[in-house]
């Protein structure tokens, strides 16, 4: 998971937002504890603010300008050898509208101390996973590609689409890719239609998703994968990600990562 440092950080304008007695009133909603500290929070705030995402604080939440709260807590910090330490946070989203219940996500990541390794875990976060949020609470998104499929009218006689929006693919690989060209080259699609059938019984249903798809092989050929499902592990995709990646054309130590969210709406994307 360490492998998200080859990421490069993107900087822009900040946007300030003023409080509303919405965003107060909607905080309310979020009862877990969480054990989130000023400066976990704080280190979540400058990277919103270097991202360009406007917020607000409402402690202890950071309130997003679609009403979506953010708590972070630190979870685990390990030196690896001088100037090279590997921090855990985890940062825990909810959204009045789309999932009031709350979803979570960690973040690994390594910096040179404790600070820089938590910025960029963070940092990481807000340029992949946050912007498939961002794209799932708007009723078109925007920055995402979606893919979709109808479902049966529910008990309101309204007709749904379950969708997934596909947020930015984190990949890296250690040697250029070959002049051969793959079967089907690599999309911001392949991670989870190659896995789909793993979602089968989710996508049945109208819940709202977090899905994290991370696969990797190394110099050796070995393979390995991890899939969560709302931050908890979801063990029936794990074969299939390891299958998918065995077929990969040879570049060295290669991971591909991706953070897709499964929503129900009544409005297609379609024109």
């Amino acid at each position: 998971m360490s492998f998200i440092n080859s990421l490069k950080n993107l900087k822009n304008k900040f946007i300030p937002t003023a409080p509303t007695a919405e965003y107060k009133n909607a905080s309310n909603v979020q009862a877990a504890k969480i054990n989130s500290d000023p400066i976990t929070m704080q280190a979540l705030a400058d990277v919103l603010k270097t991202e360009g995402i406007a917020f607000e604080w409402q402690l202890p939440r950071l309130v997003l300008a679609d009403g979506m709260m953010l708590e972070a807590e630190a979870i685990e910090s390990i030196a690896l050898a001088e100037d090279r330490l590997r921090t855990c946070t985890k940062i825990h989203i909810t959204h009045p509208k789309y999932f009031p219940n709350g979803i979570a996500e960690y973040q690994h990541a390594m910096g040179m101390d404790e600070n820089l390794a938590m910025a960029e875990g963070f940092r990481t976060w807000a340029q992949t996973d946050l912007v498939a949020l961002l794209d799932a609470t708007r009723d078109m998104p925007k920055d995402c590609t979606v893919l979709e499929m109808n479902v049966v009218d529910g008990a309101d006689g309204i007709a749904r689409f379950r969708q997934i929006v596909l947020g930015p693919v984190a990949h890296l690989a250690t040697l250029p890719a070959s002049k051969k060209k793959e079967e089907h080259p690599f999309c911001p699609c392949c991670l989870f239609t190659e896995s789909t059938a793993a979602f089968h019984d989710l996508l049945q249903t109208d819940q709202f998703l977090g899905v994290r798809l991370f696969v990797s092989r190394d110099n050796e050929g070995k393979l390995a994968a991890d899939c969560r499902v709302n931050g908890e592990d979801f063990a029936p995709a794990l074969d299939l990600l390891t299958a998918y990646a065995s077929k990969w054309p040879e570049r060295g130590l290669e991971f591909r990562k991706q953070y897709v969210v499964i929503r129900s709406v009544s409005r297609s994307v379609k024109p």
